[in-house]
């Protein structure tokens, strides 16, 4: 081959080496630029949620601290002055009911319906509906109302509210973000809101996600689950952050010893269950009949009767028959003195009902979880069980009571789970809980939140159309 040849040759290998690197480097330069952008889009899309998360854990903690002292305040005004219950709890119920009749009625009870109620409005003409269940109002009167109810004595809880606080914290994030932000679901939002609220009332991220799935979510977890884990993570640590490392019940010792265990297992859940689904159906006639009296007089007078039973079982039977029941649940699993008199969960029942049922923000998580302790207490005492064998009817009695509740086993049995760090002990809590679910599916084919998310939908509807 001559000079000349060479050349040419080196010129043609020379251009199409330089066209090759060239598009190569374009190449290059494309990827970086979509990852670049791919990576700015993700990262406007989790920080609200990351946000939202922050803050949902910090109202949380200061929420838990406000009901600890309510509740502790009132234990010590009704030890030193008895009488005053008569007094105090028919005004608190009245005040309770009032500040969220006035300013906001959707805070009311526990504010797990009022979330499904929210997910429920999803055509244009209802967006404007959603900020009557979740909002910032909410978020105050909520705090206030079941803050001055605990102070009466009240037998409710503050993670139900927590959970709809979560999703008001949410989509208050929501609708401070500028027009050029990406879009953002804001059924996501509420629903990472819900499991952020619940997560960081109880220390239970899995719960929390799990009920997100089981109890709000009606379509795959794949569409939302990475905003969901951050919220629910972020949340969780934000609560530790301020409160510390901690279980919401401890760890109580717990063991699987005789063939008496299996009996107690069975009772514990179909009681437990039984009794879960049957307050709910019962409660859901004292709120119709609450909510259909034709005047306010007639409404003040109820509530005065219902802080008036309040009153006389605080009165009568001592501190266990107020509150949240925290204080019962750890006695039963944390000392020898594991006795329960049998008409204690009945007690923990219709104090529950008859604090709930006219109305004010507090919710039925904790109360029922303490309920069904008793009636897993009861049957262990029964059967003779102690130590760590009855520990475990009495978890599994909290598990299908709330499950009886919730119809949502796998929520129940992770969040007992992950409060008292009883990994041994899951598929015993699964087992109380579907059997639990069985027999409350004979009680009422539908959840309590279930059917008080369609009364609250019907009632909102039925005020938009008068307006």
């Amino acid at each position: 081959m001559n000079f000349r040849a060479k050349r040419i040759l080196i010129k043609i290998k020379t251009h199409y080496v330089g066209q090759y690197l060239w598009r190569y480097l374009v190449e290059v330069a494309d990827r970086t630029t979509t990852t670049n952008q791919l990576l700015q889009k993700q990262g406007l899309q989790v920080l609200p949620y990351l946000l939202g998360a922050i803050l949902t854990g910090v109202v949380a903690f200061l929420y838990s601290k406000i009901f600890g002292y309510a509740e502790h305040f009132a234990s010590q005004v009704f030890e030193h002055y008895p009488v005053s219950v008569f007094i105090i709890t028919p005004l608190t119920f009245l005040f309770s009911w009032w500040i969220a009749y006035q300013f906001a009625p959707y805070t009311k009870g526990s504010g797990i319906p009022q979330v499904m109620a929210a997910l429920e409005l999803t055509t244009p003409q209802e967006k404007s509906m959603i900020r009557s269940f979740v909002g910032l109002r909410i978020i105050f009167v909520k705090i206030i109302s079941s803050a001055v109810k605990v102070l009466g004595g009240g037998i409710v809880g503050r993670e139900g509210p927590t959970i709809q606080i979560g999703s008001s914290i949410f989509l208050e994030i929501k609708k401070i973000l500028p027009k050029w932000w990406v879009n953002i679901s804001e059924k996501n939002m509420i629903i990472a809101g819900a499991a952020s609220g619940l997560a960081a009332a109880f220390n239970t991220p899995l719960g929390g996600v799990i009920f997100a799935i089981e109890e709000l979510s009606k379509f795959h977890i794949k569409y939302y689950k990475t905003p969901l884990f951050v919220a629910v993570i972020t949340a969780g640590l934000a609560a530790q952050g301020l409160g510390g490392s901690y279980l919401y019940l401890g760890m109580p010792k717990t063991s699987f010893e005789g063939s008496k265990v299996i009996l107690g297992i069975i009772l514990a859940s179909l009681l437990a269950g039984y009794l879960g689904a049957k307050m709910c159906v019962l409660l859901l006639k004292f709120m119709q009949y609450f909510n259909a009296l034709s005047s306010v007089s007639k409404k003040i007078m109820v509530m005065i009767v219902c802080g008036l039973i309040i009153a006389s079982s605080i009165y009568f039977l001592g501190f266990e028959a107020m509150g949240s029941g925290k204080e019962i649940m750890e006695r039963v699993l944390f000392t020898n003195y594991k006795t329960v008199e049998w008409y204690l969960p009945f007690v923990r029942i219709a104090g529950l009902m008859t604090s709930f049922g006219f109305g004010g923000a507090g919710g039925v998580f904790a109360p029922s979880l303490s309920a069904g302790a008793t009636v897993g207490a009861y049957i262990a005492q029964i059967l003779h069980l102690t130590g760590g064998s009855a520990n475990l009817l009495i978890l599994i009695g909290m598990t299908a009571f709330l499950t009886g509740v919730t119809r949502a086993p796998f929520t129940s049995a992770i969040i007992i789970f992950e409060m008292t760090d009883r990994h041994s002990i899951i598929f015993f809590l699964l087992i109380g809980g579907f059997m639990a679910n069985i027999i409350a599916n004979y009680i009422s084919r539908h959840s309590f939140y279930e059917q008080l998310k369609e009364l609250y939908l019907k009632d909102i509807h039925a005020l938009d159309n008068r307006q």
